[in-house]
């Protein structure tokens, strides 16, 4: 299922410039696209409804993501507050990829074909949003 960019909530959730659908899915596979290709910082994930209104994607248990940022201009995947250094080049675009019955969700850097960045093990049983976060806002 492709999500709509209608489905986002405005900036009263956060208190930073971060994003989460108001749409969750707690069953089934779901993949949507983010086009990164004309921002200098971001984040791409999911998180629990419970995140905290100053909680950065990836920082807590309830987040889990793949973000572009930092003084090297480099790409890392996160989760409750532990980077991981994935050692590829900027994508123009992400394709995430949540499998609920699997309890995973797969980052990719989208072109003319996919390749896979990084895969977290999610192990929690409710709903989970997509979620963005922009560094230039």
């Amino acid at each position: 299922k492709v999500l709509s960019p209608f489905h986002c909530s405005a900036y009263e959730r956060f208190c930073i410039s971060q994003v989460m659908c108001s749409q969750g899915f707690s069953a089934g596979c779901h993949y949507w696209e983010v086009i990164t290709k004309d921002s200098d910082g971001w984040a791409v994930g999911v998180a629990h409804e419970v995140i905290g209104k100053r909680d950065k994607l990836g920082r807590t248990e309830h987040s889990w993501c793949v973000e572009w940022l930092g003084p090297k201009k480099q790409l890392s995947a996160w989760h409750k507050d532990q980077e991981t250094l994935l050692h590829k080049d900027k994508p123009l675009k992400v394709g995430v990829f949540l499998e609920l019955q699997k309890k995973t969700v797969s980052f990719y850097s989208v072109t003319d074909k996919e390749m896979l960045l990084h895969t977290f093990e999610i192990s929690t049983s409710n709903a989970l949003y997509p979620a963005f976060w922009l560094y230039t806002l």
